[in-house]
């Protein structure tokens, strides 16, 4: 405290305010400055500019909190000069001037500006938390604003050779107050950044501190993580020689600024992603380049550590650094870069990475301070002071042109106005003159300036830093304030206000185009990492459509910099400006060093004298009369007589100042000195005080006198409370006496009452016990009757039974003896008896038989005539009914005829046609199709030629009333409705629409009293204003049930939770539970409850006003589709008048005359149809063929011609061109489409047996010439697809032409063997129209044929190159246009007009906005959310919006936006229909996914169509988060399965970037809401296999889905040679170079001298993979072509491990697996004809290899299969004489036998059968050659007879060895050379150091290209192999399908050349 006081008390050096030097000079200017600041007093008052002197050192206690405390409230000039006064004045002059205010901060470079402006935060943060803590608020936001600079410094300062924390971009910082004084915010705005800084530095300087910081301030384990070493290693900031400096603490800026960006609120994962940014700037700044077929990078490790940091693919940032890509007749071209260039790309990454970090981090920190409109703000302006280095560049230039604008508006503030004002006003004064620096900026901003010239040189492709400055000087040369250079150099110079600056033109362009390559952005925004693809998402590519229009306009640097400046010039002039002028004493940043001449320059440039002079003269303080009055009043006695405030102002100013000299009135305003002014406010303040406290003293004895009497009301209350209470006490206890006597004596009368009620209970008692015993004693009395009964009845049956049994008895003894008498008789007769027994049976079952028969067929008939009588009843009643109806048709009839013959009175002319009796059809207007208009849906035209939405007019017309209408049809009546024209659309609803929304929801009625009502009702609801009303129906007049005032509910709740689409409306008494059809009308009832609910009266009256809206109406209809509009004459209803319409009539009824013709004067100006554009209007306009491609095809209207408008907002269909009669219009919006124009030979007709040729323009046929007729191509009508050959043949100009004899194929079973067609004679005519009939045809012989529709289909053969040229004159080109609810082929007859239509529709649909669907709204407010970590405001927007919610019924429309239109692509093979319904199928399957028994197909199938219909990707992704989203149990089956499926689709789609970000919140949020159930383990595999999905080119296979359902990972088999195999675990996105490094580290082969890969295999073809590939995509592909039996010869498909490349096959030892693997790919090579041997060398190595594989030849001993060991393919290719199959022999190269192939499609598989079965063919031709072939190798395999295996091998890779070219890849290719150099066939060789050409089995090259020699190689279209070597004129070009193998084999050893060169090991 003693010491600030202390500098505050110490004696001032010279003087602290220079305008009151005595002596006026630049001398004694600068001697004052230097004798305070040889006194350490840096700060000096030029009146109240501030002149600030760096000292270069630390002033102790100059910036004390104590000091700061004594400035405050304090004026200038009370305390010596301090920044902080001037803070202090800002501070408080915002409500002295009601105003903004700003202070600039100007000076050199190292003059102390950033210091400074930090001073002046730090004292406005510190003002306002002093105000914060009076008012209780929070004062964090004035700790995010100081915590800005240490962000702000260490990512945009960086040290300088006059500047050790020099500021390398401006910024201009502003703060928001409130009118309490505290901060609520602020934002920063900065300007041109030195990006250029981040890749290169001058001697003695660094890059920015941010770098530094974080190599030596970071702590280890993120330095090893971002794997960064000493800062010496790193190009980037070692290249100036300066890493270190003793003043700059980096480890202290690291920690500062980690702590400031959590300030920040930046989370974890940001920061990490802000460091690891940098680190990959560091590491990009190492790679290097080489030349070898164009640049290639050089160190592959830094490139992975880069790459590894950006979240990129390396070998695709490899591909960007080193390659340029162009789009050329649709294919992507690339080409290679030479070193400079990629060196260039390489910075540009580096420099556009940080400068978009740069710009995001300041975003942040807006985000953090953002506020809302407050008082007034103060704005700091801290940029870059002026510059003039050894070499200065664009940055300079820009920094200077910005010094030149700061220092005019200090010239225009202190100098021009402020003298211009003392004129106006009349003062007394003489101008001052000043140094004005206007022509200095008219040189560099003006039109043809040195800022125009420089960008229209940017925009020349071909503009150069040369033509610029040709330009500059050819136009300026003459300037006064332009410098020539007298020296023919790149450099020009300019004369500003602090001296001559000279600039380096070298990289002007290129910096002020600011150029960032297509391939790098693409790169970049294939990041994972969100952060990184954040910094890019809004920077646009060059090469989309529309580019080269938009690179036109495209801003330049300086431009968007030009601009920016204005904006801040515009801000400064609407504030009152503080200057604070800062000055460098040295150039050395030493310490108590002053430099005259450096000062005085400084002053002299900067106008120091002239300020001095005008502050001095000047009145700097001006004030209006009734201004300075208003604020003086406290000072103004009471005895000023005067009421003129002029007067007023003099007559105070007079009593402090009666001379004059520091006040001077003008015409308007008082003129003041600022001493002067200062005395003023400091008596003001002392008055007003006094003032104060006396009005304190009054206001204190009035509260004081207040709180008295309140007391002594208090006290009478509590008084009166008292005596009540007593009262009250006494009356209770009275009460509680009487109470009790009561209830006694209540007792006593009811147990007296009681003893009389159980009396009477016993006696009834009594009488029922006497009662039932009487009955008991009744019912045993019968009982026993009844079992006296049974009794005698049993006893008659024994007795009767007695009987029976001594009859039988006795008749059993008569029979017995009988049959004793008769068992002779008897035996004899036996055989007799048993056949006439047999016959009485059969007879007795025919009886029974007939007896059914008869009982069925009586049944029958019964019901015969059952059903006679009904039917002959309803017949009966059906007659009654067809009479009625009859008669009510014909009553129907006669009204509409009666009211067709009154309109027929009153139509015009086109109408009357259009209804004459050759065209009315009554059935078309009034017969069936007529529909019933009060159906609850929108009306809707089914004519598909009515696409069309209401076209808002230029003159809107607006009617609306009752009308009574009827709409046709035979059951109809009239009904009242209310009907509204608005926007050319007639509306008509049930009633005046005063509801803000009506519908039918089902109402449950709540409450807490059991007796409420709890069934459900279906009820119809309207809300009208603030009052919800439901009814019974929706019908008029139908009984209101209730109403709900919404505004004195309690609450509205969405309670869909657990139930469908529900909400709940909580009132004072009940609650009502509100249930909708679906998600979408809930949340539109929710919406506009809430709404009404949270609304003003303004606001409901607002939303009031919306009426009729047409999703409320129960029809439409479009004026544009009505034919007329006329009065009828019916008796019932005297008003009428009919609407009518190509389709119906609408008969409608006023209610008086004057209505009536109201609605007619409203529709007959539209009821043409007529329309009249404007002419800025029409964009495009003509005739069209139009063809509906969404309805049934019918004969003869398929096809229409229209006349077609294009608008900026629709296509208008007219029917002819005078646009009398609309026939509709296809609406555009973002989501339309339009194909490209399609070629259609000829038009389609509707009968297939005839040809067509029409000649449109009648010109002549072909040439008569028969000799020269040309081969014609035909395409018949859709149903026959006949395509033919036709000669025409015309003798002479005159005659007819003739079609001569067709020679048709027969099917093969015709016995006719060579028919021809009868010559036909053809006419032409005015139509040129020749007909054919090919359905049938006579042939030789007389029979006629028919032809089957395949064989017409092949009738003739095309040749498309011999099309004449009168042909192309027939032919239609269509273009498609895909709008909502509609598609239309559109056909022109020209080419250029297709394309013309096809481009204006196309900019239409482009011009349009982006349709944003709400589920994509509530994303993006979920991803604001989760960005500011508004958990509340999340859960918030779950709460209010089921549409993000898991819902069980269907869903009617897709969650986001997708295009309209049919799929039209090879994909509608697959029965895909529109985006829109696969989609919605594709969620209707989710709902039922836990019922399936087995989910695989399906999931299979939704991973395929998302394979196929890329844009339902990101649709998939929402319908899964939608599903699994507020789920009940988290672990129920339906769920489980989603999550299952979310699984798979995260193991094989990436999202777009914003679903991307929303699916990873989606599953971490429900991770935190059900931590430890199934769901969260399936939701953890599903965001780490997001982590590292690639791009798939197949869904995964079975085994794939298994793995993932299971959440673990797959294996898979890798085969090798010999038959050896081994399992190797991957998941989804293992790469086949991850396999390879598994397998090489497996087999030790980490040192081997190869380099191996992984090929796809079956039996001879092979296909090597790419390292980048994934495995799983690979084995998908396996599946595919099991399931579809695709191999070669029926061998299975596999993955094989093999050599790639061969780099050195000398030094391999025999006795190492390499060796093993060379031998076998040896053999391979021999085996496949691809190596240069005589057919002895061949025998020799097939019997070696037979000695290797079964030891010493064996008796008997055969060889099955020569392929094995001998290749079978030079047999072949043998020439033989003898051929009995008959067929030619064939060069067999394309066989896949000959190699590998491009790709491995489905086309090339299919002809894998054919292939074997030519195989097969060919044994059987060459099966002596073969036969020969084997015994030759047998006999030399005998030879060998002793040889070991190990001894048969080293021999025959001796042998191998021996060719100079041995490793060498031999491509079998044909070479397209015009000079002839090479035979046609030729094998191309490509080893580890050159390309060769060979002869075919020649082992010596024709011509060898070592790859330095080699400028670029590749495939510039399909199949076509092109290779440019140094020193030859023409390029090499080869036809060859293995164009992938060639280009990826020769970039391998190129980069094993790389590698070497720079001794990188592998």
């Amino acid at each position: 405290m003693a010491e600030t006081v202390k500098i505050l008390q110490a004696p001032q050096a010279g003087l602290s305010d220079m305008a009151k030097l005595q002596d006026l000079n630049v001398e004694s200017i600068l001697e004052n400055i230097r004798q305070r600041f040889e006194a350490d007093q840096i700060y000096t008052y030029i009146g109240s500019i501030l002149a600030a002197v760096n000292p270069y050192k630390t002033i102790p206690n100059l910036y004390d909190f104590e000091v700061m405390e004594a400035y405050d409230k304090r004026h200038i000039g009370d305390l010596p000069p301090h920044i902080y006064a001037i803070a202090n004045d800002t501070y408080y002059s915002m409500w002295k001037q009601t105003a903004n205010q700003c202070v600039l901060i100007s000076g050199e470079s190292g003059a102390g500006k950033t210091e400074s402006t930090k001073f002046i935060l730090n004292y406005l943060s510190k003002m306002s938390q002093a105000s914060a803590v009076e008012t209780g608020n929070d004062v964090s936001v004035e700790k995010c604003i100081l915590q800005s600079s240490p962000i702000l410094e260490a990512f945009g300062n960086a040290k300088t050779v006059y500047n050790n924390n020099s500021s390398r971009f401006g910024k201009f910082i502003q703060l928001a107050f409130s009118s309490r004084g505290v901060i609520e915010g602020g934002k920063v705005q900065d300007y041109l950044l030195e990006k250029n800084r981040v890749v290169g530095q001058n001697p003695g300087e660094r890059n920015y501190h941010i770098f530094y910081a974080l190599i030596l301030g970071a702590p280890d384990e993120m330095k090893q993580k971002l794997g960064l070493g000493a800062p010496e290693k790193y190009k980037y900031i070692n290249q100036s020689g300066c890493i270190k400096d003793p003043n700059i603490n980096d480890q202290q800026i690291f920690s500062e600024v980690n702590e400031a960006l959590k300030d920040m609120k930046l989370n974890d994962e940001q920061v990490s992603d802000v460091f690891e940014l940098l680190g990959a700037i560091l590491h990009i700044g190492n790679l290097d380049f080489i030349t070898a077929g164009g640049a290639q990078v050089s160190s592959m490790s830094v490139l992975k550590q880069a790459a590894d940091l950006l979240s990129v693919d390396e070998y695709q940032l490899a591909n960007a650094l080193t390659e340029k890509t162009r789009l050329l007749r649709g294919e992507l071209i690339s080409t290679p870069l030479d070193e400079h260039q990629a060196r260039d790309s390489r910075d540009s990454l580096a420099m556009n990475l940080y400068a978009r970090c740069f710009h995001w981090i300041i975003s942040r920190i807006n985000v953090r301070i953002r506020t809302k409109p407050t008082f007034h703000s103060v704005g700091v302006l801290d940029i870059f002071g002026f510059e003039n280095f050894e070499v200065n560049r664009f940055e300079q230039f820009n920094i200077n042109f910005a010094n030149e604008k700061l220092q005019e508006y200090f010239n225009k503030h202190i100098f021009s106005l402020e003298q211009h004002e003392y004129n106006a006003e009349g003062l007394d004064w003489v101008d001052i003159d000043w140094q004005d620096n206007g022509e200095c900026l008219d040189l560099i901003v003006r039109k043809l300036g040195l800022l125009s010239l420089i960008d229209e040189e940017s925009r020349f492709p071909k503009g150069t830093d040369g033509t610029m400055l040709d330009k500059l000087h050819s136009n300026h040369a003459k300037n006064g304030f332009y410098i020539k250079p007298r020296v023919n150099n790149s450099k020009f110079g300019i004369k500003h206000y602090a001296g001559d600056v000279f600039y380096e033109t070298t990289g002007f362009l290129e910096k002020n185009r600011d150029t960032f390559r297509d391939e790098m952005l693409t790169t970049i925004k294939e990041s994972r990492s969100d952060f990184i693809y954040d910094l890019f998402e809004d920077m646009q590519e060059s090469s989309q459509p529309n580019a080269a229009k938009k690179n036109r306009k495209k801003p330049t640097v300086s431009s968007q910099f030009q601009e920016s400046l204005h904006s801040l010039m515009s801000t400064l002039s609407a504030c009152n400006p503080y200057f604070v002028r800062c000055i460098k004493p040295n150039s050395t940043k030493a310490p108590n060093a002053f430099e005259k001449t450096l000062t005085l320059n400084q002053l002299r440039y900067s106008g120091m004298l002239e300020t001095v002079k005008i502050r001095r003269a000047g009145f700097p303080v001006r004030r209006l009369f009734d201004d300075f009055v208003r604020r003086y009043r406290p000072l103004l006695g009471k005895d000023t007589q005067s009421s003129h405030s002029q007067h007023k102002c003099i007559s105070l100013l007079s009593s402090y100042e009666s001379t004059n000299q520091k006040w001077q009135i003008g015409r308007t305003k008082v003129f003041l000195k600022e001493d002067l002014e200062i005395k003023l406010e400091r008596d003001r303040a002392e008055r007003v005080e006094t003032l104060v406290t006396k009005a304190k003293a009054c206001f204190k004895g009035y509260l004081a006198r207040k709180a008295y009497k309140a007391t002594v009301a208090k006290i009478v209350f509590v008084q009166k409370y008292c005596r009540m209470y007593r009262q009250r006490r006494r009356f209770l206890n009275l009460k509680d006496a009487t109470i009790t006597l009561q209830r006694y004596e209540r007792g006593r009368k009811a147990r007296q009452l009681f003893h009389v009620m159980m009396e009477e209970r016993r006696l009834e008692e009594e009488r029922k016990r006497e009662e039932q015993r009487r009955r008991a004693e009744e019912e045993q009395r019968e009982l026993e009757r009844l079992k006296a009964e049974a009794k005698l009845r049993e006893l008659e049956e024994l007795q009767a039974k007695l009987e029976e049994e001594a009859r039988i008895k006795a008749e059993e003894e008569a029979a017995q003896k009988k049959r004793e008498e008769e068992e002779r008789q008897r035996v004899l007769q036996k055989a007799k008896a048993i056949e006439t027994a047999k016959r009485l049976e059969e007879e007795q079952a025919k009886i029974r038989a007939e007896e059914e028969r008869l009982k069925l067929e009586n049944e029958l008939r019964i019901r015969r005539e059952e059903e006679a009588l009904r039917l002959e009843k309803e017949e009966a009643e059906r007659l009654v009914e067809e009479k009625r109806l009859e008669e009510e048709v014909r009553r129907r009839e006669e009204e509409l005829a009666y009211a067709m013959q009154q309109v027929m009175t009153h139509f015009d002319d086109s109408i009357a046609q259009l209804n004459s009796p050759s065209d009315l059809n009554l059935d078309k207007y009034y017969g069936d199709m007529f529909e019933e208009a009060d159906q609850d849906s929108e009306y809707q035209d089914d004519d598909p030629d009515e696409d069309s939405v209401s076209r808002k007019s230029d003159d809107l017309q607006y009617w609306e009333g009752y009308l009574n209408m009827k709409c046709g049809g035979m059951v109809n009546t009239w009904k009242k409705r209310y009907c509204v024209l608005r926007d050319e659309t007639l509306m008509w609803f049930r009633a005046k629409q005063e509801a803000l929304k009506s519908g039918w929801l089902m109402k449950k009625g709540g409450g807490t009293s059991t007796l409420s009502r709890r069934n459900w009702r279906k009820r119809f609801f309207v809300l009208k204003g603030i009052e919800l009303a439901y009814y019974e129906s929706d019908s008029d007049g139908a009984p209101c049930k209730g109403i709900i005032n919404i505004k004195q509910t309690k609450d509205i709740l969405d309670s869909s939770f657990g139930r469908e689409s529900s909400l709940d409306i909580i009132t004072d008494k009940r609650t009502y539970h509100i249930v909708a059809d679906n998600a979408d009308d809930l949340s539109e009832w929710f919406s506009i409850l809430m709404r009404v609910k949270n609304a003003n009266e303004y606001e409901l009256k607002q939303m009031q006003d919306e009426d009729a809206n047409p999703k409320n109406a129960i029809g439409t209809l479009d004026v544009a589709v009505i034919d007329s509009v006329v009065p009828v004459h019916l008796q019932t209803k005297p008003n009428a008048f009919a609407i009518i319409t190509a389709e119906r009539v609408f008969n409608m009824s006023a209610d008086s005359p004057e209505d009536m013709n109201g609605w007619l004067k409203a529709l007959t100006q539209y009821h043409k149809g007529q329309r009249t554009y404007s002419k800025e209007e029409i964009l495009m306009s003509g005739w069209l063929t139009k063809e509906n491609t969404g309805t049934i095809s019918r004969p003869g209207i398929t096809r229409k011609k229209r006349y077609f408008i294009l608008t900026s907002h629709s296509l208008d269909i007219y029917k002819s061109v005078d646009l009398q009669h609309k026939l509709g219009a296809i609406a555009l919006n973002r989501l339309c489409s339009v194909t490209v124009p399609d070629d259609k030979m000829f038009k389609e007709i509707d009968y297939p047996p005839e040809l067509v040729i029409m000649n449109g323009n009648r010109r002549s046929p072909p040439s008569g010439n028969p000799e020269s007729n040309r081969r014609s191509s035909f395409s018949f009508g859709r149903k026959s697809s006949i395509s033919g050959l036709a000669t025409l043949s015309r003798p002479r100009s005159n005659s007819r032409p003739y079609v001569r004899d067709y020679d048709l194929p027969l099917p093969t079973n015709s016995p006719v063997a060579s028919p021809t067609m009868r010559r036909r004679k053809l006419s032409w005519g005015k139509k040129s129209k020749i007909k054919m009939d090919l359905r049938t045809a006579m042939f030789q012989g007389g029979r006629r044929h028919t032809w089957s529709s395949k064989m017409m289909r092949n009738l003739f053969r095309c040749y498309p190159r011999s099309k004449p040229s009168w042909l192309h004159d027939l032919r239609t080109w269509k273009f498609t246009i895909h709008s909502r609810r509609y598609s239309y082929n559109l056909f022109t007859p020209s080419n250029d007009e297709a394309w013309k239509w096809t481009y204006a529709i196309q900019e239409v649909i482009d011009s349009k906005p982006p349709i944003e669907t709400p589920s994509q709204i509530l994303i993006k407010e979920l991803r604001e959310a989760s960005l500011n970590g508004y958990n509340d405001e999340i859960d918030k927007i779950y709460k209010l919006n089921p549409i993000l919610r898991n819902v069980p019924y269907m869903l009617k429309s897709p969650l986001l936006p997708l295009p309209y239109g049919q799929i039209m692509s090879s994909n509608l093979d697959k029965g895909y229909t529109t985006l829109q319904d696969e989609a919605v199928k594709i969620f209707n399957v989710l709902q039922g996914s836990e019922q399936l028994p087995d989910p695989m197909p399906v999931i299979q199938g939704i991973l395929q169509t998302c394979q196929d219909l890329k844009p339902l990707q990101d649709e998939v992704y929402c319908q899964l988060v939608k599903q699994t989203t507020w789920v009940k149990d988290a672990d129920n089956l339906n769920n489980l399965r989603n999550w299952q499926i979310l699984c798979c689709m995260c193991c094989t789609f990436i999202p777009s970037r914003s679903i991307l970000r929303y699916v990873r919140f989606h599953i971490k949020r429900q991770v935190e809401l059900s931590p430890k159930t199934q769901m969260a383990a399936y939701a953890g595999y599903a965001l780490e296999a997001l982590k590292r999905t690639r791009t798939r080119e197949f869904v995964p296979s079975r085994d794939e889905i298994i793995a993932i359902l299971g959440r673990r990972d797959m294996n898979a088999t890798v085969f090798c040679h010999g038959g050896g195999s081994c399992q190797i675990s991957i998941n989804s996105s293992t790469t086949a170079g991850q396999v390879i490094h598994t397998l090489v580290k497996g087999m030790n082969l980490d040192s081997c001298y190869n380099r191996f890969s992984l090929y796809e295999k079956s039996g001879l073809v092979e296909k090597a993979i790419d390292d980048r590939s994934v495995v799983a995509d690979i084995l998908a592909k396996f599946e595919r072509f099991r399931a579809r039996g695709l191999s070669d010869r029926g061998k299975p498909w596999q993955l094989f491990f093999k050599l790639f490349c061969f780099l050195d096959t000398q030094s391999v030892k025999p006795d190492s697996i390499e060796y093993s693997f060379l031998f076998e790919q040896a053999h391979e090579e021999v085996i496949r004809g691809k190596f240069p041997a005589t057919d002895e060398q061949l025998i020799h190595l097939s019997a070696l290899r037979m000695q290797f594989d079964k030891g010493d030849y064996v008796h008997g001993d055969w060889i099955n299969d020569l392929t094995e060991v001998y290749p079978v393919d030079r047999l072949k290719v043998k020439p033989k004489e003898d051929n009995d199959f008959g067929f030619q022999q064939r060069d067999r190269k394309d066989t896949f036998i000959s190699g590998t192939l491009r790709g491995i499609g489905e086309k090339t598989l299919k002809r894998l059968q054919k292939s074997a079965s030519d195989d097969n063919i060919l044994e059987s031709v060459y099966r002596d050659d073969v036969s020969a072939t084997i015994t030759a190798i047998i006999d030399k395999w005998r030879t060998l007879k002793g040889t070991s295996a190990e001894r048969a091998q080293n021999i025959y890779m001796s042998f191998m060895r021996s060719w100079k070219y041995f490793g060498s890849r031999l491509f079998e290719v044909e070479c397209h050379d015009g000079r002839q150099t090479y035979p046609k066939n030729i094998w191309l060789s490509v080893n580890k150091s050159m390309v060769a050409v060979h002869k075919i089995n020649d082992p010596n090259p024709l011509d060898e290209f070592p790859y330095e020699k080699i400028l670029s190689f590749g495939a510039p279209i399909p199949n076509e192999y092109k290779i440019i070597v140094e020193g030859r004129r023409s390029e090499l070009t080869f036809d060859t399908t293995e164009v992938f193998e060639i280009a990826k084999l020769m970039k391998a050893y190129i980069n094993e050349i790389v590698k070497k060169r720079n001794m990188i090991p592998a």
